[in-house]
């Protein structure tokens, strides 16, 4: 038996030289290397059915102990996941379906339409007699030439349309109900950071709630011209993120969420006045511990609810001032009418999932003041934030116009070497023009924020 199975593998390895020389001869010939693909492929397909019944072998005459998944996964060479799948399809195809097994090794269905085809088998009524299930693996099977894996997976589970017509309905039905208690069960969602800046957020949710989620999503979602002027149009992943940032941007805005503590809920952002101030490199730290980097910070800081504090050497709370809240009120109300959602040039997000923006920041002495700020949406807020540390010819800049009270996006040389301002289309009129940096609506420098009596000594 050993000298047999060397001989097998040298066989195989010789195999691998010739293909090696195939793929030589075929350099240069576009059409030859896809045909030679396309054999390799026929080859290692028919190679991984041979694999499945051998796996299959070696589960039936293992000795007591590790399973065949767990000797497979001790090679380090595929996942326990991977592992564990093996194993149980090879006992499936030998157990359950030998004529999709059949039409593998044949080379009639690719390693990826056999696994489709028996996922969607593996769906069908367990009532099904054996000459039944028979059948609908061998009409299957002949469908492999028209459609690919998952279109097989769908045509697999459909096939008692087929087999048994009259009873087709109510098994349907049976199994859909099947279906949503196994969703409801498996409902979860999970939200962590990875250590680098970001959120992982990963979950599943039952049909019918995750449709209603979608459905909020896609209306929320920003259109592609929305990003024109930002110098990137984000693929539809990146939209949608931007969609859920605005969802829960319109929620927290809205003042109906529950109490949480007595407040309502909210992210604690611990920074000093060095880094809003000085432009530093330093990271803001959030209540959970993850740090920011200073220019989300600050962006977060225009619209935030400020409460300033006096810390000892370890940062030990010596004083804590009273709670300030900027654009309240009627300065929002009046945001709101103005700019009837995010100013930026293109962009479509509506006033609820805006932020409030200083054009001049609150702590180089900016005013907290209808002529002083504009709504933006958390992705073009974060865009024209500035950063005192870099120029300005670099960054976006906003212009209030002092006859129409509007804002206008000057962009930086990069995205327009000739620096034109910009204006939302929502706000063009016939003889509008941008105004100069000489004439820009200013309004009163507020008051330095008051701390608390005992801090005078």
């Amino acid at each position: 038996m050993g000298d047999t199975t060397d001989s097998g593998s040298e066989g195989l390895e010789n195999v691998l030289d010739v293909v090696g020389l195939l793929a030589a001869g075929a350099r240069g010939n576009a059409a030859g290397l896809l045909d030679l693909i396309a054999r390799i492929d026929g080859i290692c397909d028919r190679l991984a059915a041979v694999r499945m019944g051998l796996l299959h072998g070696a589960d039936l005459v293992r000795e007591p102990g590790l399973s065949v998944a767990e000797r497979l996964h001790a090679t380090n060479r595929v996942s326990r996941r991977t592992a564990r799948c093996d194993a149980r399809l090879a006992r499936d195809l030998a157990d359950r379906f030998p004529v999709v097994a059949e039409a593998w090794l044949e080379g009639r269905v690719s390693a990826e339409q056999a696994r489709g085809i028996v996922a969607g088998l593996k769906r069908l009524p367990l009532s099904l007699s054996p000459t039944q299930l028979e059948r609908c693996q061998a009409d299957v099977v002949g469908f492999a030439d028209r459609f690919d894996p998952d279109e097989l997976r769908t045509v697999a589970e459909r096939m008692v349309e087929v087999i048994d017509p009259e009873r087709a309905e109510a098994l349907e039905a049976d199994r859909v109900e099947r279906d949503a208690r196994v969703a409801f069960m498996r409902r979860s969602m999970v939200v962590v950071p990875d250590h680098h800046g970001s959120m992982i957020v990963r979950g599943q949710l039952p049909l019918a709630d995750g449709q209603l989620f979608l459905a909020q999503l896609q209306a929320l979602m920003p259109s592609a011209v929305s990003y024109g002027l930002a110098g990137e149009v984000p693929d539809r992943a990146a939209r949608r993120a931007d969609a859920l940032v605005r969802w829960c941007a319109m929620q927290a805005g809205s003042g109906r969420l529950p109490a949480v503590g007595g407040d309502r809920p909210q992210v604690v952002l611990t920074l000093s006045l060095r880094t809003l101030t000085e432009g530093l490199a330093a990271a803001a730290v959030l209540g959970s511990g993850e740090l920011l980097p200073a220019g989300e910070a600050r962006r977060l800081a225009c619209d935030a609810q400020l409460v300033p504090a006096v810390l000892g050497g370890a940062s030990e709370v010596l004083d804590v001032g009273r709670a300030r809240r900027f654009f309240t009120g009627g300065i929002r109300a009046g945001l709101v009418l103005r700019d009837r959602g995010c100013a930026f040039p293109g962009c479509d997000a509506p006033p609820g999932a805006c932020e409030a923006h200083h054009n001049r920041p609150w702590w180089a002495g900016g005013a907290t003041c209808l002529s002083n700020g504009v709504l933006l949406c958390p992705y073009h807020h974060r865009l024209v934030e500035p950063d005192p540390g870099v120029s300005e010819r670099v960054q976006w800049q906003i212009l209030m116009d002092p006859d129409t009270g509007l804002p206008w996006f000057t962009p930086p040389r990069q995205v327009d070497p000739e620096r034109r301002p910009r204006l939302h289309h929502r706000f063009v009129l016939g003889g509008t023009s941008p105004p100069t940096p000489t004439r820009v609506r200013e309004c009163a420098t507020p008051a330095d924020l008051q701390p608390s009596p005992s801090w005078h000594g």
